[in-house]
């Protein structure tokens, strides 16, 4: 078995600008909805081509964001761009071929499927991470990890590591730049595989962290409240516990369990 302890520091060499803005977790509110719409079968072909209508829609101001990303490096020239100039564009253009790859997915989704099989849970955090490598280094946070390998649960690795991303970008998004630090554990007990993310933001009332993962619940200004949602939906077809340990001032800690493969 081997055991991994690691510690990643981000400090750009360049000047930081704030592309997320962390809110306040104490702050965290229902976001307004009087009526909420019934839900949709993304199976029903209306639904089907609504989402296309949707992601159509999305890819035309992305497709502007890539021809102007583009344009700066023709007039430019890679060899003139400053160093900051040229890690920034390059974060854009990464970013945009992740959302074309998302776009696609969900153009092709289907929720009543979710093949599983034994999965490395320390492979799932180690790929989720590199997804965040972008926003680690522009809020200059400071990521610990500490697990051993052969830690294995069944699951469905991409929908795994996206309900990891949503947790570790909320933690992101609630330590403060320059000074956030996260971190990740993973470890056997007993029959269980458990995984902790750990943040030293702001924190929350316990009252308040109690609702984290409740439909329509955001903390974030403009939240839609669907992010943590979702990921309660992947772990619960997982068949994971989870659970949050909060104090303001204190940080947040989210707990996930997972049944081990013997």
């Amino acid at each position: 078995m081997i055991f991994y302890l690691t510690r990643i520091i981000m400090k750009p060499f360049m000047t930081p600008f704030n592309q997320d803005h962390p809110h306040d977790k104490s702050s965290r509110r229902k976001t307004g909805v009087n009526n909420p719409s019934p839900e949709k079968n993304i199976n029903d072909p209306k639904v089907q081509n609504e989402i296309g209508m949707i992601i159509h829609e999305i890819r035309n101001p992305l497709t502007a964001i890539s021809l102007a990303n583009q344009s700066l490096h023709d007039q430019i020239g890679d060899d003139h761009l400053p160093p900051s100039l040229y890690t920034v564009t390059e974060i854009i253009g990464k970013n945009i071929t992740r959302i074309e790859r998302l776009l696609k997915e969900l153009l092709h989704a289907n929720c009543g499927q979710m093949e599983f099989a034994p999965t490395d849970i320390c492979d799932v955090i180690e790929r989720t991470i590199k997804k965040v490598d972008d926003r680690v280094f522009l809020k200059q946070l400071e990521v610990s990890k500490s697990y051993c390998s052969g830690l294995l649960i069944q699951a469905n690795a991409e929908k795994l590591s996206l309900a990891f991303l949503n947790i570790i970008v909320n933690a992101i998004e609630a330590v403060k730049e320059g000074e956030g630090k996260i971190w990740i554990t993973a470890y056997k007990r007993d029959d269980f595989i458990k995984i902790v993310f750990k943040d030293n933001g702001a924190g929350m009332e316990p009252e308040v962290a109690s609702h984290m993962f409740d439909k329509n619940f955001s903390g974030k200004k403009n939240g839609l409240g669907v992010g943590l949602t979702n990921v309660k939906e992947i772990l619960d077809r997982h068949k994971a516990c989870v659970s949050v340990n909060s104090e303001p001032g204190s940080g947040t800690s989210i707990i996930v369990a997972f049944k081990a493969v013997q």
